[in-house]
């Protein structure tokens, strides 16, 4: 911590230097516990909330003295904690609590001096946004649940006398929507994973099912292509991922399947008729799922890279966010391009058109900097040249996702979308009730 009076940096909290007669592995593992980051510095400056892998810690900026506010003794399915508002005169602190196990959520309320801890609201809910007054006697926060958009709420400072005073969709209310409902499963690994699943209805069987990827799902947010998929007869799973690095492709092959076959055992996907999509990374695993299974009728990528080597080395991006996640973060190769070569190509799906024999749909953004339409673009040009079945659609003014330049572009994003399960998905369905 430093000032603009006092320049000279001084620590509050972080790993002890190596002592004599430590051994690397203890200094290592010492590092590791002790390696915070800083989350908000209190209004009045007299304290940090910092958070490690064992939890959230408030810090006090005098003499760097902390205590926990939250602990973590299972970092893969313990409860998470989070730091959602800090009254203005610094007394109070506001923490979001979510289970990673079933949707249960809440709002809890911190006495910064004392440490003491009250839970003011916990139930199936999500809630966002919490801002409370000066005196801490009213909060202003966003609920949601089921799937539905967030409304506007206001409370006491306990979450007392809770009333809705803006509902964002009222025409909701005459209308019958989809359903979700969290499903648990097993990977190919054997590891517990959850995927949220929403159908038209809770009775719903034997649909023709699209599965939309990305990394790892829980809440029931608000999704409206999601809640457009469903209403219009699809069912649709979020499927979580758990990675290994060097092996994202075969991840998300073990991930999206596993649930495909955790579906089809409930008796709510048609095992004929799957489908899967994604944006931006969710976009790049589509193109690698189906160069590696033919389980899928219908596939779409969205603003996602197919040449791993030319997203690397040539893009507006390059030497800060191309590389660095491809070494080292999102993508999860774990190596440069130059000392695992290998992994490169592995994860390039253009490398494997040939064997793609789902019909795919790309969408892309000519304005878009994060993932330019022509690394896509390699991807139709292979597929047209094995006779393979592909369409490109390139918004011109669009960028990363949904074009969000006019309702008229954002509208027929999604109806190209819907056309696309409609065409390769529920074809013969259509055939068969015209037939009779």
């Amino acid at each position: 911590m430093a000032s603009l009076t006092d320049t000279t940096p001084r620590r509050l909290v972080g790993p002890a230097p190596r002592a004599r007669g430590d051994s690397a592995a203890d200094s290592t593992a010492r590092a590791r516990e002790e390696r915070f980051t800083l989350v908000r510095m209190a209004p009045t400056g007299d304290a940090v909330v910092a958070s490690t892998r064992s939890g959230l810690w408030l810090v006090q900026t005098a003499d760097g003295s902390r205590k926990a506010l939250s602990t973590v003794t299972d970092t893969l399915r313990g409860p998470q904690v989070t730091l959602s508002e800090w009254s203005s005169n610094g007394r109070t602190l506001y923490l979001a609590y979510a289970s990673r196990t079933s949707w249960d959520r809440g709002i809890l309320r911190v006495d910064a001096a004392s440490g003491a801890l009250d839970t003011l609201v916990r139930d199936g809910r999500l809630y966002g946004s919490p801002s409370v007054n000066a005196d801490g006697t009213r909060m202003a926060l966003t609920i949601a649940a089921e799937g539905r958009p967030a409304d506007l709420w206001l409370a006491g400072g306990r979450m007392d006398g809770a009333k809705r005073v803006l509902e964002s969709n009222p025409q909701f209310a005459s209308r019958v929507l989809p359903q979700t409902q969290l499903v648990s499963y097993l990977d190919a690994d054997g590891r517990s994973q959850f995927g949220v699943l929403t159908t038209p209805s809770r009775e719903a069987r034997n649909l023709p099912t699209v599965f939309s990827v990305y990394e790892s799902f829980f809440d029931d947010g608000f999704d409206a292509t999601t809640m457009y998929l469903a209403s219009h007869g699809y069912a649709v799973m979020k499927p979580s991922v758990t990675f290994d690095i060097g092996y994202p492709g075969e991840a998300w092959l073990k991930g999206v399947t596993a649930s495909a076959n955790k579906l089809i055992e409930m008796g709510i996907a048609d095992s004929s008729k799957l489908g899967v999509h994604g944006t931006s990374y969710g976009g790049y695993a589509t193109n690698l799922i189906i160069t590696q299974t033919n389980r899928f009728k219908a596939a779409i990528n969205v603003s996602g890279k197919v040449d791993m080597i030319s997203f690397y080395t040539d893009s507006p991006r390059l030497g800060v966010r191309n590389v660095n996640a491809a070494e080292k973060t999102q993508d999860r190769i774990g190596a440069t391009l130059w000392e695992q070569p290998q992994k490169y190509v592995q994860h390039s799906a253009v490398m494997f058109a040939d064997r793609i024999k789902t019909p795919l749909l790309l969408m892309t953004g000519g304005e878009d900097h994060n993932v330019p339409a022509l690394n896509t673009r390699e991807m139709y040009f292979a597929l047209r040249r094995l006779g393979k079945p592909v369409e490109w659609v390139n918004y011109t003014n669009g960028g990363h996702g949904i074009p969000m330049t006019n309702a008229t572009e954002f509208a027929d994003w999604h109806t190209r979308l819907l056309g696309w399960y409609t065409r390769y998905l529920k074809a013969e369905a259509k055939r068969a009730t015209t037939s009779q």
